[in-house]
């Protein structure tokens, strides 16, 4: 139940209009708000949610913020209506409020991938014995974080949530709203360039969560990121180091090899270790079980508990995830998303794996890199060249690039997803093993669902 008076406060409101103090909830969508919620208002690119403060109204009854600038929609409106300069900064204020009166231990990460599986593999280390709340997918914007915060029932013991940004000050914004306890970044690569500009200032951006975690708190740090250990200094939070290749307070090493069916691994913390083996392919996954371990331990999640839950993860929803194809190859569904560490990342780890008959790789555009795109994809293709994968297929317009780089002697390059099934489904044979990446608005996953 929320107040009118903590609402105020929270958002800095003015009281237009007022019909009821109280309210059973927060709201942003007047399709599904319930009885007695304040309906909030979000203003994007494409819509205006103070075009349906009526129609919140007719089923919640309750009352709604309202954008003083948009205060002429609001004045033959029934309900409560209260004033404030930006909805979706007074979205995360309340969810800023609502954290504040939590009695739970919250938990950020953010980085430039494998924010979603390591929060996965955490979430599924900490449910084995104490209570978790966290966002869903990768709810995890401004908008998502704040819901996900606004939707805590009771008092978890921990809270777990992804932060992304495309934008210069949105972690910040973020982290002030989930005031966390404990962050890990997982690592910085180019991604959201149309947005951050340079690495430097996805450097700056990510950096953000380590300055707003509670002081006094820890920061998890990879060891092994060129970017991360330079840069952060900081005697206010306790720095914890976690690497692969490099010295760090928790290790991971890899004891055994397994093709298809993943490794056997070793994690030693400072007191213990931990062995187990994982299914997840690529080393990059490596990353994200040992972020995820990092972050169970320090929270006293035993290493049983660890062990277990390493064992017993399988690759996430179109994240590196095998599927067995019609005729016979293997189909390595990689669609959801993709930035040029990402890509590199997949095709070595294709490389890596056996493979009775050939290899084959289907790339859509990486999106969101701004100015240094072409640069970027150009740097695809000269990479793709030193490789011997005998099939690539290119379909979109910023991979024309690659194109450029590779040439019809090493590469096809198709205007339609029909043309390039048609043509791989002509050099499929049993044993072929074929990755599918590309960026999430390519919809890569409809090429997947074309040969499975």
């Amino acid at each position: 139940m929320w107040r009118l008076d903590e609402i105020k406060e929270a958002v800095r409101g003015t009281v237009r209009s007022l019909e009821t103090d109280t309210f059973t909830g927060i709201s942003t969508d007047s399709r599904t708000i319930g009885q007695g919620e304040l309906f909030v208002p979000i203003t994007g690119e494409t819509f205006d949610g103070h075009l349906f403060i009526e129609a919140a109204y007719e089923r919640s009854h309750a009352g709604s913020l309202c954008e003083r600038k948009r205060e002429d929609l609001c004045e033959q409106l029934p309900g409560t209506i209260i004033l404030v300069d930006d909805t979706t900064q007074a979205l995360l204020d309340l969810a800023r409020f609502k954290r504040s009166k939590l009695r739970t231990t919250c938990i950020a990460i953010t980085g430039s991938n494998g924010k979603t599986t390591t929060k996965e593999i955490l979430v599924r280390m900490i449910q084995s014995g104490s209570s978790v709340h966290f966002n869903e997918k990768n709810y995890n914007n401004l908008i998502g974080v704040s819901k996900s915060i606004l939707s805590v029932k009771g008092n978890p013991e921990f809270c777990v949530f992804e932060l992304g940004t495309n934008a210069p000050g949105e972690i910040k914004r973020l982290a002030h709203a989930a005031q966390p306890d404990t962050s890990l970044i997982t690592n910085i690569n180019p991604s959201h360039l149309s947005g951050l500009k340079t690495i430097e200032g996805i450097l700056e951006e990510k950096l953000d969560l380590f300055y707003f975690t509670k002081e006094g708190g820890r920061v998890f740090v990879n060891a092994d990121d060129p970017y991360i250990m330079p840069r952060y200094k900081d005697i206010k939070r306790m720095p914890v180091t976690y690497g692969i290749d490099h010295d760090a307070s928790v290790q991971l090493s890899i004891d055994a090899r397994f093709g298809w069916e993943g490794s056997q691994i070793t994690i030693a913390f400072p007191d213990k270790r931990v062995s187990a083996h994982t299914a997840l392919l690529g080393k990059h996954n490596l990353y994200n079980i040992l972020a995820a371990s990092c972050l169970a331990y320090s929270i006293g999640v035993d290493t049983t508990r660890i062990g277990n839950t390493i064992e017993a993860f399988r690759s996430y929803d179109k994240r590196f995830q095998p599927v067995p194809a019609r005729s016979g190859a293997t189909i390595i569904d990689d669609t959801y998303n993709a930035n040029p560490a990402s890509v590199k990342w997949a095709i070595k780890t294709l490389l890596e794996l056996p493979a009775s008959g050939k290899r084959i790789i289907i790339l859509g555009d990486m999106r969101e890199l701004g100015e240094e795109s072409t640069r970027y994809h150009r740097e695809l293709g000269r990479f793709l060249r030193s490789t011997d994968i005998p099939v690539i297929a290119l379909i979109g317009e910023e991979v024309k690039e690659t194109y450029g780089e590779l040439g019809k002697a090493r590469a096809r390059l198709f205007e339609n997803k029909g043309a390039l099934v048609d043509y791989i489904t002509g050099e499929l044979k049993e044993g072929d093993t074929v990755l599918v990446k590309g960026s999430r608005l390519s919809k890569m996953e409809e090429i997947v669902e074309a040969l499975t």
